[in-house]
């Protein structure tokens, strides 16, 4: 599509094209027509693609002729003429699709045209009402004009010729050369004219971008590439703790990647690997505390024009590190288990952390906080990092001290309900903790039975013993058994007295 630019993908479109277009001679079929509006829909992303290159062109004449409006102004005003020009045909055929559509029968709810093998209704518009010839005007006007601009390129002259050449064609057959108007309208669908005409539009951006950028290569390689360039640092983080790196890009904003730029940071050259794309990558050893400050200068030749040197002045913060305490679990430390925590400083080996506190045990990052015998409602844990010199403080941070939450008592995993004598006489009395971040498994030691008629018996282990069955196998259905006051033990001697009782109702 592009004056002799076309991409492998746009070459492609344009033979999908030929080759649909001819078979529509034969037979109309509904995935020929689908097939073509799909096509339609792919020219007008490669036009979207074309619109934002040219946005970024237009852009930089904005750049040049603000930073030197006696070298490029000019330049800039031709090549916004050549917009207003390219945008006046691209908006005219952009206005005869969505006409077209809407005589055609226009769209449906979801925005898919309804009659795309309709033939009459395009006809008539753009044969009988002559707008097919108006359009051929207006590509013939603006083919004239973009060659003006291009005067001393034969080639892209030669190129828009060819592009928008809207003569006479003789056919096969024929007695006499048809029009374009007739070669491109008559006979076919609004599916197979919508493609042809965005194919116009494609062809409209992609010259619009061969001619602005050679009114561009005018203002020369250096007014246009480096038109109001400044040196740029952009760090990894401005704020660094000590003993780790500083790191940093330097670069041009606008930059020439056929060559690299010359770097010295504080008076020393940036080595070449260190340089590339025109961005240079510097690092600093973060030793001392507080705002550090360096400098350099940055350099790039340029053809025809004297070099680009920008001076650089960068600055970053260098805290001193401080101490990641974080429970693994939990936001609080429970009584009665080991809670595990993991303490790190960054920048500073695992093996040089020393931790304290009412409780704390461990090494190497990993550490195990038993409160069980702590009085109070927190405790307080202090990190510090040895060093050649000493031990440094590096800080400290308060955690609250609670008791383990209640377990849950149950039978069959049930703690009430309905139940027949036999499973309850036969349960094996369990505890557990629910939604609590420890796996804690629990034994049940002891627990106390009610039974109606009875008085409250005392159980040692989880069984219900002999006496107890036969109790139970006396009760009438909507008679209670009460399991109360249990007792369990856990890991490492844990002993859990706050169990939930079990209610159940015989069956």
């Amino acid at each position: 599509m592009a004056s002799g630019k076309q991409t492998p993908r746009q070459k492609m479109i344009n033979m999908m094209y030929l080759v649909l277009t001819a078979l529509l001679a034969l037979n109309i079929s509904k995935d020929i027509l689908l097939a073509l509006t799909k096509l339609d829909t792919s020219l007008m992303g490669t036009v979207a693609t074309v619109e934002t290159k040219n946005a970024d062109i237009y852009q930089a004449f904005e750049a040049a002729a603000a930073e030197n409006p006696a070298k490029a102004k000019e330049w800039k005003d031709k090549a916004f003429a050549v917009k207003q020009e390219s945008d006046e045909l691209y908006n005219l055929i952009a206005g005869y699709k969505e006409e077209l559509i809407e005589l055609s029968g226009g769209r449906d709810e979801n925005g898919q045209i309804i009659a795309l093998d309709n033939k009459e209704k395009p006809a008539n518009f753009l044969l009988n009402e002559g707008n097919a010839k108006k359009l051929k005007e207006q590509i013939n006007a603006y083919r004239e004009d973009l060659k003006q601009y291009v005067a001393d390129n034969e080639h892209l002259k030669e190129n828009i010729d060819k592009t928008f050449d809207t003569s006479d064609k003789k056919v096969e057959g024929g007695a006499a050369p048809a029009s374009w108007e007739s070669l491109n309208f008559e006979h076919y669908p609004l599916a197979a004219i919508l493609p042809f005409l965005t194919d116009i539009q494609a062809k409209v951006r992609n010259t619009e971008t061969d001619v602005i950028s050679d009114l561009q290569r005018n203002i020369g390689i250096g007014d246009v590439k480096f038109t109001g360039v400044r040196a740029v640092i952009v760090p990894k983080s401005t704020y660094v703790t000590q003993g780790d790196e500083y790191e940093a890009e330097v670069f041009l904003a606008a930059y020439d990647d056929t060559q690299e730029p010359t770097i010295t940071v504080n008076g020393s050259p940036l080595a070449p690997e260190n340089i590339k794309n025109g961005v240079g990558f510097v690092k600093f050893k973060a030793t001392s505390l507080g705002e550090q400050k360096w400098a350099g200068m940055i350099k790039i030749e340029q053809l025809g024009a004297d070099p680009i040197e920008k001076e650089i002045n960068g600055s970053f913060m260098v805290a001193p590190p401080t101490a990641v305490i974080s429970p693994t679990k939990m936001n609080v430390l429970y009584r009665g288990v080991e809670n595990p925590l993991e303490i790190g400083v960054p920048g500073v080996d695992p093996s040089k952390i020393r931790v304290s506190g009412n409780g704390v045990s461990g090494s190497n990052g990993k550490y195990m906080a038993n409160v069980t015998n702590v009085s109070g409602k927190t405790i307080t844990i202090t990190v510090s990092v040895e060093e050649e010199d000493g031990v440094r403080s590096i800080g400290s941070k308060e955690f609250r001290v609670k008791g383990l939450p209640p377990a849950v008592g149950n039978i069959y995993k049930k703690n009430s309900g309905l139940m027949s004598k036999s499973l309850i006489k036969n349960a094996t009395v369990e505890a557990e903790y629910q939604d609590f971040p420890f796996d804690l498994p629990l034994t049940v030691t002891s627990f106390e039975v009610a039974i109606p008629g009875f008085p409250p018996e005392q159980v040692r282990g989880n069984k219900m013993p002999p006496e107890v069955k036969t109790r139970i196998d006396r009760l009438r259905p909507g008679q209670t058994v009460s399991i109360r006051d249990i007792k369990a033990s856990g890991p490492k001697g844990l002993r859990v007295d706050r169990i939930g009782l079990i209610s159940m109702d015989v069956n």
